[in-house]
C-alpha cells in the first residue's frame, strides 16, 4: 500500500469502525472511506461463521488476548481480556446476544452529557434502525422490522424449534423467588424474567462487516496504526507501524475499543502529561482523562451437576440429536434485578437509582470455558453478572511502541457496593439453581472450577455464608468482555465523538460510553454509531 488518502480515515474495523465506513461510503454524499483494521480478513475461517464453532476462535488468531495487570480484589490474578484482532472485531468472538440496556440507564447518559440524543427517547430511532426484528406481536414502538440486523428470541428461532427442557423448571424456578415476567420489555425496562435476544441467523453470525457492506470502502486488514498525525492541533491523518502515512481529508475516526482507542490517542499526544512525558511523547493536547473510567460487566459463572445426565437437559447428552438445539449458545431465560432495599439503601439514597437493575443471571444449559467443567452432559452454568458496577480501572500505554500491548488494569470488584451486589445476585441464583422446588429434583450440586490455583474450592449452596460466597467472587470472578468508558463523553470528547482540545479528529466505539449500560453493549452500540454517523454527515 502507497501512501494514500482519503475524505475519512477509521481506525479499527470492529463493530463500529464497520457501521460507520459502511453507512459514510453509501451517504447521499459519496466520500471516500479508508478503513484500517490490525487483524485478519476472517471469511478464510469457516469457525467464524457459527456461534458454536466460533468458541473455539477465544484465544487464537483473531483474538489481541490482553493480559491484565494483577487484580487486588480477585486475589491478584492477571485476567485474560479477549478482544477482536480481526475486521469485524468482537461480533466475529461474542455469543451472540441482543439485549439493550434499561430505559434508565440511557437516560442517566444524557443526563451526564446534557444532551437527551443520548437518553432512552433520543436513542430509540437507532436502536429500531438496527433491527429486523422477527417476533410475533413485537411492539412496532420498540423494535424495528426492516434494519440490516436479523433479531430473534429464543423460542421464536427456527421456526419455533428450539425448545430446551430445562425452559419451564428455570422460569418456575424465578417465579417462586418472586421474579415476574417481563417479555415485551416494555417502555425499555428490562427489569424481571426476559427471553434472550439474538442477532442469529438460522444460528449463522452476523458480523459487523458483513452486515454492514463495505463495497464502497478501501478495507486495509494487518495493518497496525501508530498514531494520528496532526499540523498543530488539526488531525491530518495517522502514521503506520511501518513508517506510512495515509492522509485525511476531513476526519480521522478512532474505533480502536475500550483498549485501544486510549492507546492511540497518547501514542498521538493526546492524555495525561505525565504519562505523555515519562514516554517522551510531544504534547498535543493535555487530557487527563484520557485511558481513565474504564468500566465493564464483572460476573461469577457457576456450573451445577445433574441428577441424571441421561434425561438431556444439557449439551453434550445422548438425548441432544435436534440440530435446533445447536443454534446458537443453548439459553433461553435472562434475569435482571434490583438490589434489596435493606442492601441498597446502604449505599444509595436516591430513591430512583435504588429501583435500577444492578445485576443479571442467564441460565446456559452448556458450561463453556468453566475451569475443570467437562461438556459432557453432565453439567449446567449460569451467569451472574453486575450491570452497573461502579469499580473503575484504567488503560495505558507500555511505551511508544504501537505493538506493545497497552497496560489495562480493570480494578474489578473494588468498591463495597459492587460485592454486595455479587455476593446478593450470587446467593439469589444459587436459591433458583439448588432450592426451588422446581430446580432441586434436577439440580445436585454447584461444582467448583478446578485446576490452576483453584485447590480448595468447595461447592458454593443456597445457605453458603456471605464469606464464601466473597471468596469465590475472588477466586473465580472475572469480566463479561463489555468494556468501555476511557475515552469518555463529556471528559475526553464531546456529545458528538470530537475529541476535546483538537480538530478533525473524533472517536465512535464503547470507549466514549461514559459510564456502565445494562442488557449487553452490542446492541447499544450498533444504535450508538448509527447515531455518531449522521452526526458526521451534517458536518460535511
Amino acid at each position: 500500500m502507497a501512501d494514500v488518502s482519503a475524505d475519512y480515515v477509521i481506525v479499527g474495523g470492529g463493530l463500529a469502525g464497520c457501521v460507520v465506513a459502511s453507512r459514510l461510503s453509501q451517504s447521499d454524499k459519496k466520500p471516500t472511506v479508508i478503513l484500517l483494521e490490525a487483524g485478519a480478513d476472517p471469511s478464510s475461517n469457516p469457525a467464524a461463521a457459527s456461534f458454536i464453532s466460533g468458541l473455539s476462535l477465544l484465544g487464537g488468531e483473531f483474538d489481541y488476548v490482553y493480559q491484565s495487570e494483577p487484580v487486588a480484589n480477585t486475589d491478584n490474578r492477571v485476567h485474560t481480556l479477549n478482544t477482536g484482532k480481526v475486521l469485524g472485531g468482537g461480533t466475529i468472538l461474542n455469543y451472540g446476544g441482543w439485549l439493550r440496556a434499561d430505559a434508565a440507564d440511557y437516560d442517566e447518559w444524557a443526563e451526564v452529557v446534557g444532551d437527551q440524543r443520548w437518553s432512552y427517547k433520543g436513542l430509540k430511532p437507532w436502536l429500531r434502525k438496527t433491527e429486523s426484528f422477527h417476533d410475533k406481536g413485537a411492539d412496532p414502538e420498540e423494535h424495528g422490522f426492516d434494519g440490516p440486523m436479523h433479531v430473534t428470541s429464543v423460542s421464536a428461532a427456527q421456526s419455533g424449534a428450539r425448545k430446551y427442557l430445562l425452559r419451564e423448571p428455570v422460569r418456575e424456578a424465578w417465579e417462586e423467588l418472586g421474579v415476574s415476567p417481563n417479555l415485551q420489555r416494555e417502555d425499555g425496562r428490562i427489569g424481571g424474567l426476559a427471553e434472550m435476544n439474538e442477532n442469529s441467523h438460522d444460528g449463522m453470525r452476523q458480523p459487523s462487516n458483513l452486515v454492514y457492506p463495505l463495497n464502497d470502502v478501501k478495507v486495509f486488514t494487518n495493518t497496525t496504526v501508530h498514531r494520528v498525525t496532526f499540523s498543530g492541533t488539526t488531525a491530518t491523518g495517522v502514521e503506520l507501524a511501518d513508517g506510512r502515512k495515509i492522509t485525511a481529508q476531513k476526519e480521522v475516526i478512532l474505533c480502536a475499543g475500550a483498549y485501544g482507542t486510549p492507546k492511540a490517542l497518547l501514542l498521538s499526544g493526546i492524555g495525561p502529561a505525565a504519562t505523555l512525558k515519562e514516554h517522551a511523547i510531544p504534547i498535543v493536547h493535555e487530557s487527563p482523562q484520557v485511558g481513565q473510567n474504564l468500566h465493564d460487566h464483572s460476573v461469577i459463572y457457576l456450573a451445577y451437576r445433574l441428577h441424571d445426565p441421561s434425561l438431556g437437559y444439557a449439551l453434550g447428552s445422548a438425548p441432544w440429536q435436534d440440530p435446533a438445539l445447536f443454534k446458537s449458545l443453548p439459553w433461553d431465560w435472562i434475569v435482571s434485578q434490583p438490589l434489596p432495599a435493606e442492601i441498597i439503601t446502604k449505599h444509595e439514597s436516591n430513591v430512583e437509582k435504588q429501583k435500577r437493575n444492578l445485576y443479571e443471571v442467564i441460565s446456559v444449559y452448556v458450561p463453556p470455558g468453566i475451569p475443570g467443567i467437562p461438556i459432557d452432559g453432565t453439567h449446567i452454568a449460569t451467569s451472574t453478572m453486575l450491570l452497573l458496577p461502579t469499580s473503575r480501572g484504567t488503560v495505558s500505554i507500555r511505551s511508544k511502541n504501537p505493538n506493545d500491548p497497552p497496560r489495562i488494569q480493570p480494578n474489578y470488584f473494588s468498591t463495597q457496593l459492587d460485592r454486595d451486589t455479587i455476593v446478593h445476585a450470587t446467593r439469589q441464583t444459587l436459591n433458583a439453581m439448588l432450592a426451588s422446588s422446581s430446580m432441586k429434583p434436577i439440580v445436585e450440586s454447584e461444582t467448583p472450577p478446578s485446576g490452576e490455583g483453584l485447590d480448595g474450592l468447595t461447592p458454593l449452596t443456597a445457605t453458603s455464608s456471605d464469606e464464601e460466597i466473597e471468596e469465590r467472587m475472588r477466586r473465580t470472578g472475572t469480566q463479561h468482555h463489555h468494556s468501555g468508558g476511557t475515552a469518555a463523553m463529556g471528559k475526553v470528547v464531546d456529545v458528538e465523538g470530537k475529541v476535546f482540545g483538537v480538530k478533525g479528529l473524533r472517536v465512535a466505539d464503547a470507549s466514549i460510553v461514559p459510564l456502565p449500560m445494562g442488557g449487553h453493549p452490542q446492541a447499544t452500540l450498533y444504535a450508538m454509531a448509527e447515531q455518531l454517523v449522521s452526526m458526521i454527515l451534517k458536518d460535511e
